[in-house]
């Protein structure tokens, strides 16, 4: 085989390896989706590819199913988003991406977070409560929700993302300082 040819078949087998890797390299994470639309599908791609975020951090796969369901949600190893909320919205067709990359931080919370990272952030962020251990609060006075939040809003800064913290109310000075905090919270427990 000349040496022409083994350049082409090894392009070949690259843009090959590529096409099927799809949704599971680097910033994008590794999730598989099941249910929902072409059209709402691209727009989970399309959000998680959007932020600077690297999801690749969640060594788990994470199944995002696509329902006719009027909701939003996450646990661990699942995100189910709203097939119309997806691609319907009257806000444009980026108005779900903030919320994609918030459940999917909600994952970052379960696989990467340690106890001790999760305490302390709940007191930086002025939290009483991590993850409704305590009943009765308001969705984001859970330092669950305030961290995806915040990790949506950092890593994605667009007039479009509808995930937009109170930066007073929960003690941060803003974007960079929550990249920062984030940084040092990932990078020793993806080491560890």
């Amino acid at each position: 085989m000349s040496a022409a040819r083994r350049i082409l078949l090894a392009l070949a087998l690259a843009t090959a390896f590529l096409v099927s890797a799809g949704e599971a390299l680097a910033r994008g994470g590794d999730y598989v989706i099941e249910g929902g639309s072409p059209e709402a599908q691209g727009q989970v791609r399309a959000a998680l590819e959007a932020s600077r975020f690297d999801w690749g951090v969640v060594r788990e796969r994470i199944t995002i199913r696509i329902t006719r369901c009027g909701c939003a949600g996450a646990r661990p190893g699942e995100i189910v988003l709203d097939e119309d909320v997806l691609t319907r919205s009257p806000f444009g067709p980026r108005y779900a991406w903030g919320i994609v990359q918030h459940e999917y931080a909600h994952q970052v919370d379960w696989f990467v977070l340690r106890p001790r990272e999760r305490r302390a952030l709940g007191r930086r962020l002025g939290t009483r409560a991590w993850c409704y251990e305590v009943s009765g609060l308001a969705h984001d006075d859970y330092g669950c929700e305030r961290f995806a939040t915040l990790l949506a809003w950092a890593y994605w800064r667009s007039p479009a993302n509808v995930q937009r913290p109170s930066w007073e109310r929960w003690r941060m000075a803003g974007p960079r300082a929550v990249r920062t905090l984030v940084a040092g919270l990932v990078r020793p427990a993806r080491l560890g």
